[in-house]
């Protein structure tokens, strides 16, 4: 039986038998799919997907006499009626190219007909016609090992999107199909990958351990009124008590400054421990917040992964499959990465979502979930809680009235008790609405001038750097500070540390910066500024004013008497919402029912009513592609440059040097990524930079959307990227 082969020599000059690898494979997708109770379609999975290999024609491609042969289609046919609805035949079929849902007419031509040349893609099948398919299904179910039992598969939430929990399961089963597939592979090279699966246990009950040492040693050392600490306590003691709850979907209605960055770490690690919970995943809406969260979650925590874009691995070959796939038991990553995984429909980008099955889940400031995905999110989520053992908490200030929505069952546990109390108990900021008339940002800059401790927050980049330059002008050296994200990352948190030290040592600190700062960024004003946007923006502002609750702090929400106000339509409809409600009374932002008042106007919107329509047709239509392209997070507007920022001028020329002499890869994206700046003027940028290259067997292939920014003088010291000659460079905060 061994005489097919799997895979071509290794560097020690070893072949694999076929067996071998299916064996493997089959092994691995059974535990991966077992955690979600499926393990026998697993191991079908594994048996079945190469079993194209088992071909004189696919023998031939190994020893290089043939090519361009697909050997997936071979497993799904022989498959195609064995689970629910198809989905192990589709997982199988996609485990090289990707998924799609209409398959059938590809299994049949394989079928069929004899030699079958499939034209579209200029591919013969490895088995093709009766005769072949009869003597392949005689051989597999020779193999000793092949499960006897047909599987089957559990039962998927029910959707008012018809489409949505089966091509998540697809998704699903395909994730556990490939990770196996790979992992067994990598083995033929590196035998010891086996011993490295699943080898990263939770140990809840020690995380909950060290959080309460961590919290004690935080409370000793607390400034904070001794009434906001009470809250904390409060807030931190609540969450403990809902974990005891079955799994399912929680919120936390809490507002900013309450300590839900250790609450949030207390809920996931009892429940994990009484649930029995493979992992803990923390997901943040902004790279912004990443790495503050991650320290601290690191010190209470020890090992976590970071998964997000500019999370770096070095050369630790480990840490990058950990990576790769997600076995950690702790992992701290962005809503981007997180939410746009469940939509993505190729292997690679599949592969660690199997690993998000029976883990508890905390998503940090729910409100920045977009509108035209709030459904198919949310339903999304629902579906992994119901189908697939998770448990989710939805954490925010301002929490949005989701069940408004039509398309939506959202029924979760909210875990505070009474949280109207608790908002009216943590006024610290009081609210001037100054919106019946613009403002001038001159007015704006003399407000400031005459404060010691003061931020203005507004919704385009270019007022931003208009009311900083004035600012400047009416204030001593050093004392005016600006953020925004044409700033580099690394500029921005060598801003944000001078900052927090001036505010600190009560020295003058003025600030002027987009929305960049709102969430999660631990500044703490006694007076804000804030355009008039939507109302969860305004909320999250008010976070950064007199945070620890001495006295009280002052913000005031104005229109800024110019031309273009909002870096968006829906931005500026949203904001309008906040106006009309206005128009019926004071909005207190302290009371979760205006906050409420505000969502229901928002979702019974026309604009806001439903998930993006070419999303939901996808989805309709079960086209994995379409839906992939349509589901973003955020909308992939922007090209990006590397700039120079002089604070980092080391790692900067390496990388330049680098990109110049070998080309970039996904290790140079990742170090380059603290130097990186989204721009929306390409066209500048064709004039001014360079793109980015990378090298493929001697050619040198330009990289779409990237560019090396060479001249410093197009990198303010101050203010990050511009061209002198456009002031509305990347106006979106």
């Amino acid at each position: 039986m061994d005489h097919y082969l799997a895979r071509s020599e290794n560097s020690r000059g070893e072949t694999e038998p076929l067996t071998t690898h299916l064996e493997k494979t089959a092994k691995l997708a059974g535990i991966f799919a077992g955690a979600f109770g499926e393990g026998q379609a697993g191991e079908w999975m594994g048996w079945f997907h190469d079993a194209g290999k088992a071909s004189a024609l696919f023998q031939d491609v190994l020893h290089k006499r043939a090519y361009h042969v697909d050997h997936s289609a071979a497993g799904a046919c022989l498959l195609w009626d064995v689970g629910r609805d198809h989905l192990i035949a589709r997982a199988i079929y996609a485990h090289h190219d990707g998924l799609y849902w209409h398959i059938l007419s590809d299994l049949q031509r394989s079928y069929e007909s004899e030699d079958q040349y499939d034209p579209r893609e200029g591919k013969r099948y490895a088995v093709s016609g009766k005769a072949q398919y009869a003597a392949l299904a005689a051989y597999m179910h020779s193999l000793p090992g092949i499960p006897k039992a047909q599987p089957e598969l559990r039962k998927d939430a029910v959707s008012g999107f018809s489409g949505l929990p089966e091509m998540l399961h697809a998704r699903m089963l395909l994730s556990c199909l490939c990770d196996a597939d790979y992992t067994a592979s990598a083995s033929h090279e590196d035998p010891s990958i086996l011993d490295k699966v699943e080898a990263h246990p939770l140990d809840a009950s020690a995380i909950l351990r060290s959080l309460e040492a961590y919290r004690n040693g935080i409370i000793e050392a607390s400034q904070a009124d001794p009434k906001l600490n009470a809250i904390r306590d409060r807030v931190y003691q609540s969450c403990l008590a809902a974990a005891e709850s079955p799994p399912g979907m929680f919120t936390l209605t809490a507002p900013t400054g309450t300590g839900k960055t250790l609450a949030l770490l207390a809920f996931a690690a009892k429940h994990a421990a009484l649930h029995r919970k493979r992992r803990i995943i923390i997901v943040l809406p902004f790279l912004s917040i990443i790495t503050q969260n991650a320290k601290i979650y690191r010190e209470i925590c020890g090992d976590i992964l970071e998964a997000h874009s500019m999370a770096s691995y070095g050369d630790d070959e480990d840490v990058k499959l950990l990576a790769e796939r997600w076995d950690a038991p702790v992992i701290v990553t962005t809503s981007v990465k997180f939410f746009e995984t469940f939509f993505r429909s190729r292997p690679t980008d599949l592969r660690h979502l199997h690993s998000i099955a029976e883990s508890v889940i905390v998503f940090d400031e729910a409100q920045s979930i977009p509108m035209g995905l709030t459904a198919t999110t949310l339903e999304t989520m629902r579906c992994m809680c119901e189908t697939f053992g998770c448990t989710m908490l939805l954490s925010t200030a301002t929490q949005p009235a989701f069940d408004v929505r039509k398309d939506v069952q959202f029924h979760p546990i909210e875990v505070m008790q009474d949280p109207a109390a608790v908002y009216q108990q943590t006024r610290r900021v009081s609210v001037v609405w100054d919106v019946d008339a613009p403002t001038s940002l001159a007015d704006i800059a003399d407000e400031m001038a005459a404060q010691q401790s003061v931020c203005c927050v507004l919704n385009r980049k270019d007022h931003t750097r208009k009311l900083f330059q004035m600012l400047k002008e009416r204030c001593e050296e050093g004392e005016c500070f600006h953020i925004s994200t044409d700033m580099c990352k690394a500029h921005r948190d060598v801003v944000l540390e001078e900052i927090r030290a001036r505010l600190h040592d009560h020295l003058p600190c003025r600030l002027v910066s987009t929305s960049c700062i709102e969430a999660g960024v631990d500044l703490d004003f006694a007076a804000m500024y804030r355009a008039l946007a939507p109302l969860e923006a305004i909320v999250q502002c008010a976070g950064r004013c007199n945070r620890n609750g001495n006295g009280s702090g002052q913000m005031i929400v104005f229109v800024p008497d110019e031309e273009k106000l909002y870096p968006s339509a829906s931005y500026q409809n949203a904001a309008m919402i906040v106006k009309l409600v206005l128009s019926r009374h004071p909005i207190d932002i302290q009371d979760p029912a205006h906050i409420r008042e505000y969502y229901t106007a928002l979702f019974t919107h026309q604009s806001y009513d439903h998930d993006a329509p070419k999303l939901v047709s996808a989805i309709e239509a079960h086209d994995f592609v379409e839906a992939e392209r349509q589901y973003r997070f955020i909308p992939q507007a922007g090209v990006d440059v590397l700039v120079p920022y002089q604070g980092e001028k080391a790692l900067y020329d390496d990388l330049v040097s680098e990109a110049q002499e070998k080309g970039i890869s996904a290790d140079w994206m990742r170090r380059a990524a603290p130097l990186t700046v989204s721009c929306y003027r390409e066209d500048k940028l064709r004039d001014l930079a360079e793109p980015c290259m990378l090298y493929s067997r001697g050619r040198r292939i330009p990289v779409p959307g990237r560019y090396l920014l060479y001249d410093p003088s197009f990198y303010d010291a101050a203010t990050g990227l511009y061209f002198t000659d456009d002031s509305s460079l990347g106006y979106l905060v």
